[in-house]
């Protein structure tokens, strides 16, 4: 299928912003409502541990010194603050996960000898921004898990957060003991808005990987983490539960597990070398169902996302387009051609899909992610691997389909699709004629849901994200895109427990065997 080349026209009546990766079937929010209830209290944006006390210390050292309730004068503080940090990481080694590291890196380059402004970078609505988000790395990431986790506090008269009564003071106080005297050199430099290069080395043991594995502050933010601060929400909870499944599996692999390493063995309940993942507790071992429904749900769309790319770049090859009912015959008789059989119904399909190999999926997966690659032409085979990958996941949740029901039940099935809406579709299709069957999934979950989310999208949102677009009967590629995975917070978590000392290069550490025992 060579793609032909063609040149898209935009409408004139709206303004075209370019979209990709944004659940072009509207299938990736039922996964991602699910894992923010997993990992409540971290994000995919909230990326080293200790911003989260050098947040709620700022917000403590703004009240005592300058008490301006003006939310201008807070944003100034936050912004500079930011931007000092950012250049006191850069200058001891670029480390990762820092707001404003590359500004940073530009602005050391050019620097001589003398004083480093930073203050015109930092000033609200600068066009020499060291981020551009307004309220810096304080607002697109880290305000909304400071209050969900309860560092942050708020108080009636006016919009500055404070620290929380019950772990915000406490974990303020913590931040200020470890780095001492530099506490008062940090919050006078933001105040004027310039820094040396000598005060930089000064400031060395302020940066992220700078938590002492000995000290009260780490100490604060495995209480906070785990939820053993004080305060002890279902929210905690949750996040402990999902924290000690990494710490168990880093034990069992005596390395970082990586997320793929975390989501396959949370799903198929061994390693990736096939051990059993076997559970201390009942409640870990429920939580883990919590995550397998997750998975579950993930590769669903991931099936269905390969279907759409396979459909796109056959339409590609057409530069007028095809009818509907044309582009999906098609696409069933390429599919077809690659099939090693044919069966009659779904249900004889689901029957030549029993598998007890726990990571069956695992392989299905990652041929059908090559083979619908966003950088080549999806294969017929990648898009037969994709129903493959559907049946043995639909064959699996028949074993655990009340854990299903449980996480995604309450969903309104129109708006919300996720692997209950398909499998249920699916069920009502089993006697049915596979072709049969196979077109309907195509037309009706695939191409058609497609256009009824971008209508949306672009009625809602203003955004057009159309992929395909329908014209006088027939049905034009407008872009391609590709299946794309869901990020459930994992990698953040992984560096939030190394940042504090819990895992390392051989798995556990002893302050993490302490942690993990009191599971």
């Amino acid at each position: 299928m060579a793609e032909a080349a063609f040149q898209n026209a935009y409408p004139e009546w709206t303004e075209y912003r370019k979209k990709n990766g944004l659940d072009p079937l509207g299938m990736q929010t039922s996964c991602v409502g699910l894992y923010q209830t997993l990992l409540p209290g971290i994000s995919n944006v909230t990326l080293r541990t200790r911003y989260y006390g050098f947040y709620v210390w700022l917000c403590r050292i703004y009240a005592h010194r300058l008490g301006d309730t003006n939310p201008q004068t807070w944003q100034r503080i936050v912004r500079r603050a930011e931007a000092l940090y950012a250049l006191i990481a850069q200058h001891h080694g670029s480390e990762s996960g820092v707001a404003g590291i590359r500004w940073a890196e530009r602005t050391l380059q050019a620097a001589n000898s003398g004083m480093i402004d930073f203050a015109a970078a930092a000033e609200p609505g600068s066009k020499k921004y060291y981020l551009k988000q307004a309220w810096g790395a304080y607002g697109a990431a880290y305000a909304s898990q400071l209050y969900e986790i309860g560092l942050f506090g708020t108080v009636e008269d006016h919009d500055i957060p404070v620290p929380g009564p019950e772990i915000g003071d406490p974990m303020a106080d913590a931040f200020e003991a470890a780095i001492g005297p530099l506490a008062d050199q940090f919050f006078a430099i933001v105040q004027r808005g310039n820094v040396t290069l000598f005060e930089l080395d000064e400031l060395l043991p302020v940066t992220p990987s700078k938590i002492a594995a000995d000290s009260t502050e780490r100490g604060w933010y495995e209480k906070i983490l785990f939820g053993f601060g004080g305060l002890e929400r279902e929210t905690d909870r949750e996040r402990r539960r999902s924290l000690m499944l990494i710490l168990q599996l880093a034990a069992q692999l005596e390395c970082i597990p990586n997320v793929s390493d975390i989501r396959w063995t949370l799903y198929a309940g061994c390693d990736p070398e096939g051990k059993t993942f076997a559970l201390a507790t009942e409640e870990l071992a429920s939580h883990r169902q919590r995550w397998w429904a997750y998975q579950a749900n993930d590769l669903t769309h991931i099936s269905y996302e390969v279907l759409l790319k396979f459909n796109l770049d056959l339409l590609g090859s057409y530069r007028d387009g095809l009818r509907l009912e044309r582009l999906i015959g098609e696409v069933i008789g390429e599919i077809k051609s690659v099939a090693d059989h044919w069966p009659k119904s779904w249900k004889e399909f689901l029957d030549q899909n029993q598998t007890n190999d726990p990571l069956a999926e695992k392989a299905l997966c990652n041929d059908a992610m090559v083979a619908a690659n966003s950088r080549s032409v999806c294969t017929p085979q990648g898009a037969w691997t994709a129903l493959k990958l559907l049946a043995v996941v639909q064959n699996r949740v028949h074993e655990w389909e009340e854990t299903i029901r449980d996480e995604l039940g309450m969903l309104d099935p129109t708006d919300f699709r996720s692997v209950l809406t398909e499998l249920e579709f699916l069920n009502k299709q089993t006697d049915e004629d596979f072709t049969t069957t196979v077109t309907k999934l195509i037309e009706q979950r695939i191409i058609r849901r497609h256009l009824w989310v971008a209508l949306r999208k672009l009625r809602y949102q203003g955004d057009y994200t159309f992929l395909i677009e329908a014209d006088d009967g027939r049905m034009r590629l407008r872009v391609k895109d590709g299946p794309v995975f869901t990020n459930p917070r994992l990698g953040p978590a992984i560096t939030f427990l190394k940042d504090i000392h819990l895992i390392d290069k051989q798995g556990l550490t002893d302050h993490g065997r302490k942690v993990l025992d009191v599971a």
